[in-house]
């Protein structure tokens, strides 16, 4: 007998990698007719549209202060009532056996006692609690422990993060579900249109040669040190390239701004900003490089967008990254600059090098099915 299927996607387009989780896991289960599928969105989401599948849209009655007090108020004393949903949204959440929760969020599934299965991406506030304010850590612990308590099944995509919940927060491991996800589907076949390129260049003023780096502006993005890797190359080489950095402007932007302005890098460090997803290719496939400088990632979706479009690799070798990776990029001491100038010249100045990690790149994407990652997550589901 199919089982209704709730996919919660409430998480915001320029919200990070999540966004294409979410993209990837809902283009895996689409083709799978085993079960029935809704998705639950935002009411001007409309990405999910022309899926085939039932899309209930709504405003989730979570966001309010006073909703967001009651919520953990409950999770603190372990209750799951849902005193804060509204009738309407009971109501269309009712036919649900189970829920599929690809982002760390509590809503609605913890207070409906529906059971659920639930994404939990990685831990960094046991690794950089410097990073949080003490109010952000409390509340992720106590998501995370409700969370991981309560669900039927934790997805996680390597190896350190299952250590980690089950260290942290004493899952055991039959619980955890190591599966990786693929980059999101329409990237793996991407045919790019020529006349776009020169569209793409003029829209965001773009160099003729740049290393590119999409990522919010938070902490654990470490765009500091990679400002400071850069300063060496612009200052102590003829390198005639750019730095372009992408991504909305979250909490570490300001000093962003400050340590460019400081070393004089305004005219060789560009700050685009949110990108139209649909230029997004365009900028990886025109850039000498991806380089992925994070102090702490457990999978880095944009290091699967590199390696689909055909663009080398210069990543960090911190977490789950090396295993990530393999053999298919250069990697680097996040923490040492002069270590990550270091081989981001090598493979700007190594051509047979780039080409090399752009097949071993597509190879290992090649390597990925949205039908077999679909069969990993039924698995956990029947289970």
């Amino acid at each position: 007998m199919k089982k209704n299927i709730g996919i919660l996607t409430f998480y915001p387009m320029h919200g990070g990698g999540i966004f294409q989780y979410i993209q990837s896991m809902v283009d895996a289960l689409a083709a799978d007719k085993s079960n029935r599928y809704i998705i639950f969105a935002d009411k001007d989401d409309t990405r999910f549209d022309g899926y085939g599948l039932e899309v209930r849209k709504l405003s989730p009655s979570n966001r309010s202060g006073v909703n967001q007090a009651i919520i953990f108020s409950q999770l603190l004393v372990g209750m799951r009532q849902p005193f804060f949903l509204r009738d309407d949204e009971k109501q269309v959440y009712a036919d649900i056996d189970l829920f599929l929760s690809p982002a760390t969020s509590v809503y609605p599934h913890v207070f409906l006692k529906k059971p659920f299965i639930f994404t939990l991406h990685d831990m960094q506030e046991k690794y950089y609690p410097h990073a949080f304010t003490r109010v952000e850590r409390f509340k992720r612990v106590l998501r995370n422990r409700a969370l991981t308590q309560a669900a039927q099944a934790v997805i996680c995509e390597s190896n350190y993060v299952k250590q980690d919940i089950m260290n942290f927060l004493g899952a055991p491991s039959d619980k955890v579900a190591v599966i990786q996800s693929p980059p999101p589907d329409f990237l793996r076949s991407y045919a790019a249109k020529p006349e776009n390129f020169a569209a793409v260049q003029r829209k965001y003023a773009l160099p003729e040669r740049y290393i590119f780096y999409p990522a919010q502006c938070w902490f654990h993005k470490n765009h500091l040190k990679l400002v400071e890797a850069f300063n060496i190359i612009a200052n102590d080489t003829d390198e005639d390239v750019t730095l372009i950095l992408s991504g909305s402007q979250q909490d570490y932007y300001p000093q962003l701004m400050a340590k460019i302005q400081a070393l004089n890098l305004g005219h060789r460090v560009k700050h685009l900003g949110y990108i139209d997803y649909e230029d997004i290719p365009y900028l990886y496939k025109m850039a000498k490089m991806l380089v992925m400088p994070t102090l702490f990632e457990s999978v880095s979706i944009p290091i699967y967008e590199a390696f689909a479009l055909g663009v080398p690799v210069c990543c960090s070798n911190v977490v789950a990254l090396p295993e990530q990776v393999g053999d298919a990029a250069l990697i680097f001491d996040p923490n040492n600059a002069a270590d990550m100038a270091d081989k981001i010249l090598q493979l700007l100045r190594d051509a047979p090098l780039a080409a090399e990690l752009v097949i071993r790149g597509k190879q290992r994407v090649k390597n990925f099915d949205h039908a077999d990652y679909a069969r990993k997550i039924l698995a956990v589901i029947n289970k």
